[in-house]
């Protein structure tokens, strides 16, 4: 029985599986078995497999295009190794990645899984970057960004006891796979760059409407299974205050032929997993304009704590403090802006999912920011965080808060800040989390609303949760590398 077991999918990728191939065969650790797992390829992959057929450590399965997970399913299945490590065809390793990451496994049996850095590099395998995994434990305690399916090397035991990769999807089985894995097993990296990730038009990655979507649904199922979703009361708050250094009385304002704050009000009633929906206002006249339009003000903010230096935890304790003499206590808090019109109901139930799956303090709503950043400093503007002189796509990756959209779990309010100290987090389109705060804002949301241009967003979300959660169908093209 071999020691590792390098499991290869491949769909239409055949100008780059020699590569992946020869990288296994290449290694300086010797004790390995390959299995290649050919999946519904159309090109000249067959043929390329035809030539290692001669090898007895290499193993060929055929299948009809069923899609990644089940693709990779079957080949560690049909495996032996003690160890199990999965190669995309369009990657390839470091030389050294067996041995060094058996060696982590051997010598550490506490662990269930190790991982490497690695470098990303163009479709002509030039180098872009090298990408550092952080440190887990030193660096990173919070383990809610899974590594990168590929080049990660665990027991085969632990991959038999989560009984495999979720084969519903037809994205995010990684992350699915991940969150499962470090719910029971120890993870470990070693931050040498073993691996190298190609990035190219038809990686999968870069599907981003379906991805989210089976992250999504990932997460609702987790969170149900996992964390007794069912069990745990969800307070969506929805603060609304009349002063506004945009607009007086902006949750009353005409946007689209209704009050802007309907719009937040009807996605919160959407939501799958809610308990209670209230809306926190000090005005008056807002809460009589919520309350004739179906939402809940059970009483009124204090107005010393409507004002714009107001600290929202105090806002939340209050709130919070005022629903426990009623008798009511949430295990989850979900505050949504009324400024962020096109938030949906399925961004707010993916916070509250996240809060539970990952048992962290708050979470927040993102976009990737790609931009270089400045600030002043004694010889005029320095850059923020990075030198200046390197590529764009070598520097360090950032987030911006959109603010439009939090999750937090309740005791955070015994300290200053709602937010607490592991703050997780889900990503929204810059569309989707646009803000209402000034004229030129409220234009452009007048725009997406009286065109056609939401209508194709929504559209769009719809197609891609179809194409996320059914694999292809034997005989139909499979996507497991092709987006």
């Amino acid at each position: 029985m071999p020691k590792v077991s390098v499991i290869v999918t491949a769909h239409n990728y055949g100008r780059y599986l020699p590569q992946a191939i020869e990288s296994v065969r290449s290694q300086t650790f010797d004790d390995w078995e390959l299995v290649v797992v050919n999946d519904g390829s159309t090109d000249n992959s067959a043929e390329i497999l035809e030539r290692y057929t001669r090898y007895p450590e290499i193993k060929v399965l055929t299948l009809d295009g069923v899609g990644l997970a089940r693709a990779a399913n079957a080949g560690i299945r049909a495996s032996s190794g003690e160890y199990v490590i999965r190669l995309d065809a369009d990657d390839y390793f470091d030389e050294n990645i067996l041995l060094i990451l058996s060696n982590v496994l051997d010598r550490h049996p506490e662990h269930g899984m190790v991982f490497p850095d690695y470098y990303t590099v163009s479709k002509y395998g030039d180098v872009i970057e090298l990408r550092r995994q952080q440190k887990v434990s030193d660096e990173v305690k919070l383990l809610d960004r899974s590594a990168l399916a590929a080049g990660a090397l665990y027991r085969r035991s632990c991959f038999d006891e989560l009984d495999g990769y979720n084969e519903v999807l037809r994205y995010q089985e990684d992350y699915d796979f991940w969150i499962r894995f470090v719910d029971r097993f120890h993870v470990y990296n070693v931050q040498l760059p073993l691996m190298y990730y190609r990035r190219h038009g038809n990686s999968m990655s870069t599907n981003t409407m379906p991805r989210m979507h089976a992250r999504r649904y990932v997460k609702k199922v987790y969170a149900d299974d996992e964390r007794s979703l069912a069990d745990k009361k969800i307070l969506c708050l929805l603060p609304m205050v009349a002063e506004n250094r945009f607009h007086h009385k902006l949750p009353l304002l005409e946007f689209g032929g209704r009050p802007l704050f309907s719009y937040v009000l009807e996605q919160a009633k959407m939501m799958e997993h809610i308990d209670r929906i209230i809306v926190d206002t000090e005005d008056p006249e807002i809460a009589e304009a919520v309350r004739a339009g179906g939402g809940d003000v059970p009483f009124l903010r204090s107005r010393a704590l409507a004002g714009p230096n107001t600290a929202p935890t105090e806002v939340f304790r209050t709130t919070l403090a005022r629903l426990k003499e009623e008798g009511y206590r949430p295990d989850v808090v979900v505050v949504a802006s009324y400024e962020n019109p096109f938030i949906q109901a399925r961004h707010m139930d993916e916070a509250a999912h996240s809060l539970l799956i990952h048992n962290c303090d708050s979470v927040i709503s993102v976009n990737q920011n790609i931009g270089f950043h400045w600030q002043p400093g004694s010889h005029g503007l320095s850059p923020v965080l990075y030198p200046r002189t390197i590529l764009k796509d070598q520097k360090w990756e950032t987030f911006q808060e959109q603010g439009g959209l939090y999750a937090f779990d309740p005791r955070t309010l015994i300290t200053d800040n709602f937010l607490g100290t592991s703050v997780s987090y889900i990503e929204v389109s810059k569309e989707e989390s646009l803000r209402i705060d000034c004229p030129f804002s409220l234009w452009i949301g007048e725009q997406m609303l009286q065109t056609s241009y939401w209508d194709t967003i929504l559209e769009k979300e719809r197609e891609a949760a179809k194409r996320a959660l059914h694999p292809p169908k034997p005989g139909e093209t499979s996507e497991s590398e092709v987006a």
